[in-house]
């Protein structure tokens, strides 16, 4: 089985005849860079050093099945948080950071963006958040071309050396930006004190925002949309709380994509225990979870499990401090569970870190592989 074929397997959530079936995934951004011996400023500045890191990396521990296709430089623009990165404001081989400040000191804010619309207001956050910040829209949409244009290449790298992107094209809940854009506490206090001003936000705007992102895969020919939803889980929000403010708008763009004929690649950051439940709640097939050690792997298989397709879960720390023999039995654990409905792909909790040890990502591939 090549690549691709092992993905449509993957999604067609039948059991696996041979763990060789099984798709692989560890997640990379920035370990190519210290696996290749290049820094992190390096693969940063340039996306075509970050996908020569990516080729000696996967001469080193093999071809996975899938990987991560935004480059470091572009992930780090779109993540809509303002950020300190290496070689500018870190040393070189630094790890990138993200620095989460209120944008905005008074909940009337949220009146603002029901007056602008939420395009509006997010270009112009998005502008006055990037160091130095951007001046005119047309700078804004300059960097977004640059974006769609270094995306482009990169998925004809990717497919050319065989291998599936995670997604097409990415997007995030309303709900999940306005809570980076205010900052988490004072987001959580809003929502105490008067949530009705940031539903109207989400209510007015999150399916304008879909249809959008929706029309711009159609015109790639994409299929996937990878929906970063860090701000929804139970590390954040209580299930009650969850059930009322994030699942609704959640549940509506996986619907919106899925009628598209799109499925979500949902990065379920920390915490999504209590809310697997939920995703009994739209169409099969239409999310495809990226789990991490905070959730319960084995209650999400037992939950979602031939409804819904899953990938982990590999903890960073063990593949940063963990032994070869270590990551070989987990990784064996997952597999015999995965193994039973199908629908799984094995790899990283979230994100390969960067002193990631380079036998213990190859582990995960060899796993499945040898």
């Amino acid at each position: 089985m090549n690549s691709m074929e092992r993905y449509q397997k993957m999604l067609s959530m039948t059991p696996y005849a041979d763990r060789s079936e099984m798709p692989v995934f560890p997640m990379m951004l920035v370990p190519y860079a210290a696996f290749a011996g290049m820094t992190q400023a390096e693969t940063i500045e340039d996306p075509m050093k970050w996908l020569k890191a990516m080729e000696i990396t996967f001469e080193k521990i093999g071809k996975p099945d899938i990987v991560m296709p935004m480059c470091p430089r572009d992930t780090i623009f779109v993540m809509g948080l303002p950020a300190r990165v290496p070689g500018i404001d870190l040393g070189e081989n630094e790890l990138y950071q993200f620095v989460e400040t209120p944008f905005f000191d008074d909940p009337s804010e949220y009146q603002k963006i029901l007056q602008m619309g939420w395009q509006a207001w997010h270009g112009m956050y998005m502008c006055r958040i990037q160091n130095p910040p951007f001046t005119s829209p047309e700078q804004l949409m300059a960097r977004y071309g640059l974006m769609g244009q270094t995306l482009g290449m990169t998925m004809g790298h990717i497919y050319g050396m065989g291998i599936e992107p995670d997604f097409h094209s990415a997007t995030a809940p309303i709900f999940d930006t306005l809570s980076m854009a205010r900052s988490m506490e004072e987001f959580i206090y809003d929502l105490y004190d008067d949530p009705g001003p940031i539903m109207d936000v989400i209510n007015k705007f999150q399916a304008e925002a879909d249809m959008q992102t929706i029309g711009m895969l159609k015109a790639n020919h994409g299929t996937r949309v990878g929906c970063f939803a860090m701000r929804s889980c139970a590390t954040f929000l209580s299930p009650d709380m969850f059930e009322e403010y994030a699942w609704p708008a959640l549940k509506g763009m996986i619907e919106r994509f899925h009628e598209a004929g799109i499925m979500m690649v949902l990065h379920a950051d920390a915490d999504w225990t209590p809310m697997l439940e939920y995703f009994l709640q739209v169409p099969k097939g239409s999310v495809h979870l990226e789990l991490d050690g905070m959730t319960d792997m084995e209650k999400a298989y037992d939950i979602l499990g031939g409804w819904q397709t899953i990938r982990g879960d590999v903890p960073a720390t063990m593949l940063a401090y963990g032994t070869v023999d270590e990551v070989r039995e987990y990784c064996e654990k997952l597999i015999n569970m995965g193994m039973k409905k199908g629908g799984f792909v094995l790899g990283s909790g979230c994100e390969v870190p960067m002193n990631a040890k380079i036998e213990n990502v190859k582990a995960i591939i060899d796993s499945v592989r040898s």
